[in-house]
């Protein structure tokens, strides 16, 4: 399915984005690699309108002035579901879009009907985890299954400055101490999606977030590393379309789908 790019303007600033299908509208805040169409996102376009911004600074766009911090870039989500999309929509976050996703469901709490973090970075995860530097080991650590990742295909300068983005919005460390102690605030049914391999965002995380967010779920996808939409799309895809559709009474099939889930979810 072919995404069509897009122009719109928040009071910060220009704001490009891509969108593609028809239904509900599912807004995805990208991880740090920037803007990339995985199956299945491909696949949740098929029912519903994706809409995916790409974040200021990111893949060759210009940062706004004004915006320096995960939080404020919240305020710019926030923004974008006004002017883009017009009314309450669902969101899934990766990684560091999920940082971003937590903080929009804190301050923007009207804006959102179900939320999906996965691996989302920003809480407390013990000492451990981090991005290193090295490009293999980085690699290493994102994918379990390498040849399952999407191509390579964005410029090297662009890829340099997605990282360097990290910096401008204070997300180098991976952790906000700010954030971990509003959690707690978030009202939007919550599915909390972690890969049993992750040594990025490790289960601590997961863990954090399942305790501190009420009524919230956490299931953890086998044989995937921090990036589950490569690793593991299928599992991935059965599991959040079934939250997004059903809510509360979403199911994991735990005869065939290799997830788990902790108590919150339903079980069979």
């Amino acid at each position: 399915m072919a995404f069509e790019r897009k122009e719109t303007r928040v009071a910060s600033g220009p704001i490009s984005y891509f969108v593609a299908g028809q239904g509900e509208p599912l807004l995805y805040l990208h991880p740090a690699a920037g803007v990339g169409v995985s199956k299945p996102i491909e696949t949740l376009a098929q029912t519903r309108t994706v809409y995916m911004p790409v974040t200021p600074g990111f893949d060759g766009t210009a940062p706004h002035p004004s915006v320096k911090s995960m939080e404020a870039l919240a305020d710019v989500a926030a923004s974008f579901i006004n002017v883009a999309i017009g009314k309450r929509c669902d969101v899934i976050g990766a990684s560091f879009g999920g940082w971003e996703a937590l903080w929009l469901a804190v301050k923007h709490h009207d804006k959102i009907d179900h939320l999906v973090l996965e691996a989302p970075a920003g809480v407390p995860a013990g000492g451990k985890g981090g991005l290193p530097s090295d490009p293999a080991e980085l690699r290493r650590k994102l994918f379990a299954y390498p040849d399952r990742a999407p191509p390579m295909t964005k410029p090297m300068e662009q890829i340099q400055g997605n990282r360097r983005m990290l910096d401008h919005y204070g997300a180098t460390s991976l952790a906000d101490g700010s954030l971990s102690g509003r959690v707690a605030e978030i009202k939007a049914p919550t599915l909390i999606l972690m890969g049993t391999k992750d040594e990025i965002i490790p289960p601590e995380t997961g863990r954090y977030l399942k305790g501190a967010i009420a009524g919230s779920h956490l299931a953890y996808v086998y044989d995937a590393a921090h990036v589950i939409e490569s690793d593991q799309p299928e599992r991935l895809t059965r599991i959040v379309s079934s939250f997004l559709e059903r809510g509360e009474a979403y199911i994991v099939n735990w005869g065939s789908s290799s997830a788990s889930a902790v108590p919150g979810g339903v079980r069979r």
